[in-house]
Formats: structure tokens, sequence, C-alpha cells
């Protein structure tokens, strides 16, 4: 073979290579840009999933406060206006001291009403401490049970340990309106993955999984989305009411 062929042949495999080393170069060039491709599309499924469930916290966060709300407006018409106006119309023929009883009461509810309105000092005091004063209160209307049986000291959010307070508080109101119990059976349980918290009644009972749902126990169900836990709800006909709620413990500052 003379030097001319074989320059040939070295020629042809220098620009071989160059071609492989091109098509390797655009191969590599179009695998990073799909790969850029892929990570844009991800990103902006994160940012909409981010967005969407912010929208879905924050619906959920104002649909609870116009529950409350609405609770609040019923309480006051059944309870504050009910009695206000009773001793309005009384007002000239009963008995001072009647009336004086009468203004007390209204001055109770109205105390309870503000007291379980404001927001508690969730830093300051743990679920257990929150449950045990409310509770004090609610003795004074029905026979009440607590068991604490915690094996420790929490550090659940307070996000979760507001809402628990707060399904308390509704569970509590819905058996006091509706339920003719003579007693309630409130329970807590806390351990380092867990909460569980019990609300049993005595009173009549009621038929679940209706349509027909008040607004305490559709504000409860809100609640438990909110704080991602899970509840069951058991009602017997003249056998009374137990809900049961379960949420995971996440240290505060997690959600």
């Amino acid at each position: 073979m003379s030097n001319w062929e074989d320059q040939s042949v070295i020629i042809l495999w220098i620009w071989l290579g160059i071609a492989v080393l091109i098509l390797i170069t655009l191969f590599v060039v179009l695998l990073v840009m799909r790969y850029m491709k892929n990570l844009q599309k991800n990103k902006q499924k994160t940012v909409q999933l981010i967005r969407k469930t912010q929208t879905g916290y924050l619906e959920k966060a104002l649909y609870i406060q116009e529950m409350d709300r609405q609770r609040l407006a019923e309480e006051l018409h059944d309870n504050v206006i009910s009695q206000l106006n009773l001793i309005r119309l009384n007002i000239s023929t009963a008995d001072l001291n009647d009336l004086n009883q009468d203004l007390k009461k209204s001055m109770r509810i109205i105390r309870e009403l503000t007291h379980n309105l404001t927001p508690p000092d969730l830093d300051a005091i743990g679920l257990n401490g929150l449950i045990t004063d409310y509770l004090e209160q609610v003795a004074q209307h029905i026979r009440v049970a607590y068991w604490d049986n915690k094996i420790i000291d929490t550090v659940a959010s307070n996000e979760v340990k507001l809402n628990l307070f707060r399904i308390v508080q509704e569970l509590v109101t819905n058996i006091l309106k509706h339920a003719n119990a003579t007693k309630i059976d409130v329970s807590l349980r806390i351990s380092l993955k867990y909460i569980i918290l019990a609300v049993a009644d005595n009173g009549c009972g009621f038929i679940t999984g209706t349509a027909n749902r008040g607004i305490g126990l559709k504000n409860i169900e809100a609640r438990t989305k909110l704080i991602q836990a899970v509840y069951k709800l058991k009602s017997t006909a003249k056998k009374g009411t137990t809900f049961i709620v379960c949420v995971a413990v996440k240290p505060k500052g997690n959600g």
C-alpha cells in the first residue's frame, strides 16, 4: 500500500471519528435538553401542587371560620338573645331576685362564649391542659369523666393542638344541645407517634351516614382534614355516641 493510500485511510478514520464525536455530542445535547425540559415540567408541576395545596388549606381554613361564625350566631340567638328577650317580657311582673338570676345566667353564657372564642396561649399550655380547663367548665352542666393516658409530653404543632381542642368543644356543644345525655366520657392518649382523642356520651344517639348533618359535624370533619387526621363516629339509638380521632404527631414547625 502506497503512502497516499495510507494517508487517505488515516484521513477517512479521522473524519469518521469526527462524525462519531459530532453524533455523540448531538446525542448528549439532546439528552441534556430533554432532561432540562422534564426538569422544568416537574418544577411547574411542583409549583402547581404547592399552590393547589395552599389553596385547599386556605379554603378549609375559611370554611372553618365560616362554620365558627355560624355556630356563634346560633349560640347567640338560641341562648343569649332568647334569655334577654325573656327578661324583657317579664321585667314588669317578675321578682327582682328572679330577674337577677336570669341576668347572671345571661352573663355566664356570654362569658363562656367569649372564653371559648379567645385563642388560647398554645405555646404556654399543652393539649391536656386545654382540655382539662375546658371540661372543668362543662362539669358545671353535666357529669364529666376525663382520662389522660399520656405517655409523653408531645411536641405536636399548635395547629394540631388548637384543632383537636376545637373538636372537643364542638362535640361537647352538640352533646349538651342535642344528646339529652347525663354523662360525657373523654379520653386522651398521647404517644411518640400518635394522638388519640375519644369523646363519648350516653345520650339518645342518632343515625350516622345521613345527608342531614349539622354545622357541628361538618366543622369537625373540616378540622380533621385540616390536620390530616382520621376519625370514626359511632352512634346507637338510646345508647349514645362515640367519636374517636387519631392524628400523627409532627414536631412544631413541620405543619
